[in-house]
């Protein structure tokens, strides 16, 4: 008996086993996802502690095993259709197992793994016939196996291929939350966008992608700030109009926010560099409710009188509304003449901030 004689019987042998021992999805699926889930299971064997950490002789043995008896089950399956998404699972175990292996077996076991996935045709029609978290688990193994690690490119990257529309959407959406709610209207952000309006196929999608650029473009250099309403340590209330003559750094945070707080004896360091610029108001800005427990919170931390602390008196929905706040910590730089120099500006603990900051306030 030859050896590969031997690897079907083996193979044989185990997928008699995956059925015999319940590898089965859970009830409630479909009969297709019962075949995903199936396969998912037969390749998580090699994942186990006991398999990862074999050399990678054995371990390249135990992966033909198990991916021998997968393909004999797809083989069984009663439909063309149904075998070419089950392959597609299958290229998506093997990323996630041999693929995840491969730096640390040698260049023959690279060789094997290029050699396994020569096949994954990723134009395939059936990529999109996948259920979402298949076909997002595709995308994103294989993304990775190509090294495509930035989520803009991975963006792009889904709207260039995919035919799908919904799965555009709910795997492009997040990213375009993200980067608005980080970076801002970045270059980054705007090419995104440039290739949701150019490939997406799908009119949420779109209409969510102009609806970010909208409120970036209105928050964007030289636009008025929205007015809000605040409250200082004392009670005493303000208007963001009562700062004109200004430039007001406003630091948005919360109480609530591990990193704010852990920033804020820096905010206060940089605060007293800036006290002698009458022209200057470094201020923190959080979206509290209730005076009373703000305020004790800045006296328990050792913050209270440091530096200039407000807190907001509007609705704090519609500041974050009109501030398209997604994320703490924040930074917004606001002009003497009260419109906006930056609303996503740079941390005064990035190395930049000095340089980029004295050059906005007019201080060399």
């Amino acid at each position: 008996m030859n050896k590969i004689e031997r690897m079907k019987i083996t193979g044989i042998i185990l997928l008699f086993l995956f059925n015999l021992l319940g590898v089965v999805p859970s009830m409630g699926q479909t009969q297709e996802e019962k075949v995903y889930s199936k396969i998912d299971l037969m390749y998580n064997v090699l994942n186990q502690k006991d398999k990862a950490t074999l050399p990678a002789e054995e371990y390249s043995k135990c992966f033909d095993e198990v991916d021998l008896a997968v393909m004999l089950m797809i083989d069984s399956l009663p439909t063309d259709a149904l075998k070419a998404k089950a392959e597609l699972v299958a290229y998506k175990n093997v990323m996630n197992t041999l693929g995840l292996y491969v730096d640390r077996g040698g260049k023959d076991l690279v060789k094997k793994y290029k050699k396994r996935l020569k096949g994954l045709d990723m134009k395939s029609p059936f990529i999109d016939e996948l259920p979402y978290i298949y076909e997002a688990n595709l995308y994103g193994r294989y993304m990775m196996n190509n090294k495509i690690g930035m989520s803009i490119k991975r963006g792009t990257y889904v709207l260039k291929n995919s035919r799908n529309g919904v799965f555009q959407r709910r795997f492009v959406q997040p990213i375009l939350q993200g980067y608005m709610a980080y970076y801002g209207y970045s270059d980054s952000l705007r090419m995104l966008m440039k290739d949701v309006k150019r490939y997406s196929r799908d009119s949420q999608l779109l209409a969510f992608s102009e609806e970010l650029r909208t409120k970036c473009l209105a928050l964007s250099k030289g636009k008025v700030a929205p007015a809000f309403t605040m409250m200082d340590e004392d009670g005493k209330t303000y208007q963001l109009s009562d700062f004109r003559g200004k430039y007001v750094l406003m630091d948005i945070w919360a109480t609530t926010c591990g990193p704010c707080i852990k920033a804020m004896p820096g905010l206060i360091e940089t605060s007293k560099r800036y006290e002698n610029y009458d022209h200057i108001v470094i201020m923190s800005f959080a979206l509290n409710v209730g005076q009373e427990g703000w305020a004790k919170f800045l006296r328990e931390k050792d913050f209270a009188g440091k530096m200039v602390h407000m807190r907001c008196e509007s609705n704090i929905s519609q500041f974050m509304t009109d501030y398209a706040v997604g994320v703490l910590l924040r930074y917004v730089l606001i002009d003497p003449e009260g419109r906006i120099v930056d609303a996503w500006h740079i941390a005064p603990s990035e190395k930049e901030f000095t340089k980029i900051f004295n050059k906005e306030v007019g201080i060399r």
